[in-house]
């Protein structure tokens, strides 16, 4: 009988450790589970002379795009590609949440960001820098889908340059040279978005500020996204 009572006691003792264990196993795939996805971004300039203004990168609701080429460009959009200033951009409903540089990204540098993201929630990344040496050209992406980036993977992508349409390409009126940045009126351009002819110089256009240096054959930029956790 002690024998038996014996066993028996051995038997609920290995039982409460094993439930234990499990207990902690559970809490361990809960822990991990809730951990966020991190993902490194990093944006490097590669043009010869044209610098980026303070970039902003951006999460929001899945299919909202800032921009579609073709289509007229928004207020906010035209803010961006003319005058540098995002504030508008990140101001847009759907917008979850944003990161803007402090400062301008010169011709060869690099700017990379930390972006942490819940899991399971809707993940869609935008990127949008205006380049100071034009009227209203603009670089980035817009909606783009990390979901399927799998932790340690990479992805590089060369980015365009895109006119806003909403300023006419004087050579003249450009934030870059202390010209004019935002103006409101959209006389004189096509007033939609469309890949970016490349600018005249004042070799090649009489009264232009513009270098040589300031020249660019798309693209502008180069993206690198890793997944980090």
């Amino acid at each position: 009988m002690k024998n038996i009572n014996r066993q028996h006691g051995k038997y609920l003792a290995l039982l409460a450790l094993t439930t234990t264990l499990a207990a902690c196993d559970d809490n361990n795939d809960n822990n991990d589970m809730a951990l966020p996805f991190i993902y490194e971004v990093t944006l490097m300039n590669i043009t010869q002379g044209q610098i980026f203004s303070p970039p902003a990168l951006m999460t929001h609701a899945v299919d909202m795009k800032l921009w579609q080429t073709g289509e007229t460009a928004s207020l906010a959009l035209e803010s961006l590609a003319e005058g540098g200033d995002t504030s508008q951009l990140i101001a847009l409903n759907g917008i979850q949440q944003s990161q803007v540089s402090s400062t301008a990204v010169t011709p060869g540098d690099t700017i990379t960001w930390t972006l942490e993201v819940a899991q399971g929630a809707p993940l869609s990344v935008s990127l949008a820098t205006m380049l100071i040496n034009t009227n209203d050209g603009f670089t980035g992406f817009t909606d783009m889908d990390l979901s399927a980036l799998a932790l340690g993977d990479s992805y590089q992508k060369m980015l365009m340059v895109y006119d806003a349409g909403t300023e006419m390409n004087d050579e003249v009126a450009l934030p870059g040279s202390g010209g004019e940045a935002f103006n409101a009126s959209r006389i004189g351009d096509v007033n939609r978005v469309y890949a970016h002819a490349g600018v005249l110089t004042e070799n090649e256009l009489t009264g232009s500020v513009l270098l040589a240096e300031h020249k660019f054959d798309n693209p502008a930029g180069k993206l690198i996204i890793k997944r980090m956790q």
